[in-house]
């Protein structure tokens, strides 16, 4: 009996150690082994994250890296544009001044070898008259001296329509002077590179001084075209009302002699020529881009404001022009805007002073002028000379 119970007890422990170990072998283990895993991939994530972020934020970095050096790039090609236009326009202006200089220089030469050529020839029959017959020659000297004299007195008091009379100037820089011109108006003369350095050296002065005129304005501008707005109240235009009216100055007075001397500045600017029927035409007032419209314009406020005034127009000097004849950014020479001059000079019955004829040749303008364009002493001495001839002549 005491056998079978403590076997009953040794199977039930055995038993229980069984139920215990089955208990424990099939108990869950998905919670654990869950969060165990839930673990790591929480961290992938937000590892993967950051890695997306970081990338993002380098190709942001390389965008804007890229923009500024596309910038820098094309700053830099500015930048080179504008010091090769400099350069450019640097060599143009030696390779300018070398030609100037090389031909004042042989102009000089050739002048000098002249001028000694004439005066030893001069010695020469000096010498020879004076051993032939010093008696004789004495008295041509005087006789001669005389009549010279006699000349200089006639023209310092010519006897002439213009003796006494009133004359004002329409022109640009080449007839200004400083304290000569309006107030407000731009100036070039006197100028350092020009040795024109007194207003009697001037060309329109020395042509006051020949005919014995009187200046009521000197209406000349600077850098002024005859063309542009017409309309304008301070407009610069050589066809606006402003600059045809400053003609009379203050007082109010109609000069007797009006020169329009204008349209280089066209010429340079390359303003176009425009056409022309032959026959005057009636010009109304607007911005004016058309040289044969401004030119025709200026001519119709001139002869409706002054109608009692004698009017002439003055012909263009070649300009800049070294070799050959030059032409501006249109094909058109100076002698185009010369002819179209003419054309509607004799279209409104205005007389012309044609420079072409002054003496002063497109080759030569390294010795009639500082910079190709604004005659120096000797270049002013030959213009005065002409115009006045063609007022005396003429008038």
């Amino acid at each position: 009996m005491k056998n079978r119970m403590r076997t009953r007890k040794t199977g039930s422990g055995f038993l229980s150690v069984l139920l215990l170990a089955a208990i424990l072998l099939f108990q869950p283990a998905g919670g654990l082994t869950v969060r165990a895993q839930e673990l790591p991939q929480t961290a992938a994530g937000t590892q993967t994250a950051e890695i997306r972020a970081g990338i993002s934020a380098q190709n942001a970095q390389e965008a804007a890296a890229a923009a500024q050096a596309q910038a820098d790039a094309l700053m830099a090609a500015h930048l080179a544009a504008w010091q090769q236009a400099k350069e450019e326009y640097a060599a143009q202006l030696a390779a300018y001044q070398q030609a100037l200089a090389e031909q004042q220089a042989a102009q000089l030469a050739a002048s000098q070898q002249a001028l000694a050529q004439q005066q030893a020839q001069a010695a020469a029959q000096t010498a020879a008259a004076q051993t032939a017959a010093q008696a004789q020659a004495a008295a041509q000297t005087a006789a001669a001296q005389t009549a010279t004299q006699a000349q200089s007195a006639a023209q310092a008091v010519p006897a002439s329509w213009f003796a006494g009379k009133t004359v004002s100037i329409l022109g640009d820089s080449i007839s200004t002077f400083q304290g000569w011109i309006p107030e407000g108006y731009a100036c070039f003369y006197p100028d350092p590179d020009n040795d024109i350095k007194d207003v009697s050296q001037t060309w329109w002065m020395q042509v006051i001084q020949n005919t014995g005129m009187r200046l009521l304005v000197n209406g000349s501008l600077s850098a002024s075209t005859v063309c542009g707005d017409s309309r304008a109240e301070n407009s610069g235009a050589g066809c606006s009302s402003n600059r045809i009216v400053d003609l009379m100055g203050n007082t109010g007075t109609v000069p007797d002699v009006i020169l329009v001397y204008m349209g280089i500045n066209d010429f340079f600017h390359s303003i176009d020529l425009g056409s022309f029927s032959g026959a005057a035409a009636h010009r109304n007032d607007h911005y004016i881009w058309d040289f044969t419209e401004g030119y025709e314009l200026m001519l119709q406020k001139l002869q409706a404001v002054y109608p009692t005034s004698r009017i002439y127009c003055m012909t263009l000097l070649e300009s800049n022009s070294w070799e050959g004849t030059r032409e501006n950014a249109n094909g058109n020479t100076v002698e185009d805007y010369n002819s179209r001059i003419r054309q509607i000079a004799a279209a409104h019955g205005v007389s012309v002073i044609d420079l072409r004829n002054c003496g002063i040749a497109g080759n030569e303008l390294g010795w009639h002028t500082s910079d190709g364009v604004h005659p120096n002493r000797a270049g002013a001495a030959k213009i005065a000379a002409y115009v006045t001839n063609a007022l005396l002549m003429g008038g």
